[in-house]
């Protein structure tokens, strides 16, 4: 087993999700393995040889199918990085490696970030919770609950219906603001360099 984790630094994991969120956009090869991972898939160094000779009770297995894309339509990824870059910098602040700076001095540049990209999210997207009920509340979830709405953790056993605590109500999107693109040749540019004559 590996060694302890260390937790990451809010402003690492603030750049970190939106890096992750366009990675897992583009690479549906990606995005399979994350949803491996959150159906508590173990990674291959996680495994300890010795399990694997042991007899595992399965004590519930959801499969979810990987979507399989013959091609990807990357014109509303581009030109959404280009709304984060324009309103936010958003590509400039993770290029950019902060390692050397503190972290009062990465938050200062966070602010500034999340409100440039609060800006395109509420201009473009119309966001609503996936559960109405407040965080850490007790709720019911159906036994023919939806898994792409609702995410089950813990030691999930029998069928349902099942009673558990609200971690996160989930977010979904209800619609979609994002201006028509009449040269999409273009959206490779995410900005243009710039020179001052």
């Amino acid at each position: 087993m590996s060694s302890e984790i260390k937790p990451v630094s809010f402003a690492a994991r603030f750049a970190g999700a939106f890096g992750q969120f366009f990675k897992y956009l583009g690479d549906g090869q990606y995005a399979a393995r994350c949803q491996q991972l959150s159906h508590g898939e173990l990674l291959a160094k996680e495994v300890d040889a010795k399990v694997i000779t042991e007899t595992v009770e399965v004590i519930r297995e959801i499969e979810v199918p990987a979507p399989v894309l013959d091609t990807v339509n990357t014109d509303g990824a581009l030109h959404l990085l280009q709304l984060l870059q324009q309103e936010a910098r958003f590509i400039d602040f993770l290029q950019e490696s902060i390692d050397d700076y503190s972290d009062s001095d990465v938050g200062a540049a966070a602010r500034q970030i999340h409100k440039g990209c609060a800006k395109v999210l509420s201009g473009h997207f119309t966001l609503e919770v996936v559960n109405h009920s407040p965080e850490n509340s007790r709720i019911e979830v159906a036994a023919d609950y939806d898994n792409s709405q609702i995410k089950l953790e813990g030691r999930v056993t029998g069928e349902g219906p099942y009673q558990g605590t609200l971690v996160h109500p989930g977010w979904q999107v209800t619609d979609i603001r994002l201006p028509k693109v009449s040269r999409t040749d273009r959206l490779h540019i995410i900005a243009p360099a710039q020179v001052e004559v």
